[in-house]
């Protein structure tokens, strides 16, 4: 509890990080699974002497080029920000953790920006094996930094036998990184078959160009399709009791999860009416329907992925208040206020707060311990927001709730604080519960 929460009534973390998380991993797997796919393009038509797709093959590097450089630069940024900003001390542990990791995947993006630039602005100046060879290296980096970056966020849900005191590779090479390494490469391949697809619709031609890229991507993405099937299974063999329980338990979760398999089967269905019937059936309108099948289905995973893991932020290492599980006991015996150093500033008079009578002054201490013991995932209003949710309670049930929190719903963590603070969070959230029923 070393940094000040950042709070907004509104808007809680697991709605500002998603706003830019989704869409680079979006097209952060488009930049890897196209670079699979341009490549292989590129040398199917240097090795047949297709003009005309090469030029074709031109035209759409430029697009990929914009989308995953400028756009995917831009969002991951954004993801940094994010992340410090609403949860800086996972981002403080994820970099002390993978510090090794971290600076390798770093490596790897630069070789892969500096190949995708030399891939697209030296087309007409490389020989056709030199052509190739530069698109395998842009794959082959792109895919080493998914690898890299699917190794720390499996971490976050699957620690496996990693303590502080073991080494980087521990960490890295934990439970579930092989299934989502799969699961992601699948993906990738998957939501890049989909945009070059949109890419090729509008296209007027009638030359059969059309037809041997959408069957070439389309055989692709089947691939894809099973690498995302036994990523799955995997994935779920190796999720933690309580991300399964989660999974199971959680209305949201598991509406989540059925939209996923819904949007997989239908991009499934489309993808092989392509290997077998080319671009007869491909237009604007259809192609984009799948790119927002695909993006749906990218959606609804990491949505999965994030509400898993709960109560942790990283699993049996720092739970959703941003406090190391070691100190749980700890900071249940000396008090939450006491070991969290900007709300104690906050409240000034933390000391006396406790057990002042003023219904006021305890009110304004429980908002405080709201904000750092539970803002991570509710705001006031909105989604996960505390008003609705306790609306229906009575006092009674609100206290009984906060005395038995984590009990009340697994996803949630232990009371992190003495018995006089959570009857100052009861406090607080009786009088959310009056506002809520006034006229």
């Amino acid at each position: 509890m070393e940094f000040p929460v950042w709070y907004v009534p509104f808007i809680t973390a697991p709605m500002l990080i998603p706003l830019i998380a989704v869409p680079h991993v979006i097209v952060a797997q488009f930049a890897v699974g196209a670079g699979i796919l341009l490549a292989d393009l590129v040398r199917r038509a240097h090795r047949d002497h297709r003009v005309e797709l090469l030029d074709y093959l031109h035209n759409l590097t430029r697009f990929f080029v914009l989308i995953t450089v400028v756009f995917g630069a831009v969002t991951g940024v954004g993801i940094w920000w994010t992340i410090g900003l609403t949860s800086p001390e996972t981002t403080s542990a994820l970099i002390h953790i993978f510090l090794f990791g971290w600076a390798t995947e770093w490596v790897a993006f630069l070789v892969e920006i500096v190949a995708a630039f030399a891939f697209y602005y030296l087309w007409d100046r490389l020989t056709p094996r030199e052509h190739v060879i530069m698109g395998w290296i842009y794959a082959g980096a792109a895919w080493i930094s998914l690898v890299l970056i699917t190794g720390i966020t499996s971490f976050m849900l699957t620690s496996g036998d990693w303590t502080p005191q073991r080494n980087f590779f521990v960490a890295f090479f934990n439970p579930s990184f092989l299934p989502q390494t799969l699961l992601r490469t699948g993906g990738s391949i998957v939501i890049a078959a989909l945009g070059i697809v949109f890419h090729a619709s509008f296209r007027s031609d009638r030359s059969d160009l059309k037809n041997v890229v959408v069957r070439a991507v389309s055989q692709w993405a089947m691939a894809g399709m099973a690498l995302i099937a036994l990523g799955c299974l995997w994935y779920f063999v190796t999720a933690p009791d309580h991300a399964r329980l989660n999974m199971i338990r959680a209305p949201i979760l598991m509406t989540m999860t059925a939209l996923n398999f819904a949007v997989t089967l239908l991009v499934i269905t489309a993808l092989a009416w392509g290997v077998v019937s080319g671009a007869r059936w491909i237009t604007p309108p259809s192609a984009l329907m799948l790119v927002l099948a695909g993006a749906l289905a990218t959606t609804t995973g990491e949505f999965i992925r994030e509400g898993a893991r709960k109560p942790f932020r990283v699993e049996n290492y720092l739970i959703a208040p941003g406090v190391l599980v070691n100190q749980i006991p700890l900071i249940q015996k000396e008090g939450f206020i006491e070991h969290s150093r900007w709300l104690k500033f906050y409240l000034q008079s933390a000391a006396t707060a406790t057990s002042a009578p003023d219904k006021a002054a305890r009110v304004k201490a429980g908002a405080g311990i709201f904000q750092y013991h539970c803002s991570s995932c509710h705001a006031l209003i909105g989604y996960n927001g505390m008003k609705p949710i306790v609306y229906p309670w009575t006092p009674e049930l609100i206290r009984d709730a906060v005395r038995n929190l984590h009990r009340t719903n697994p996803a949630m963590p232990p009371w992190l604080g003495t018995v006089a603070e959570r009857d100052l969070l009861a406090d607080y959230l009786v009088q959310l519960n009056d506002e809520a029923h006034k006229p």
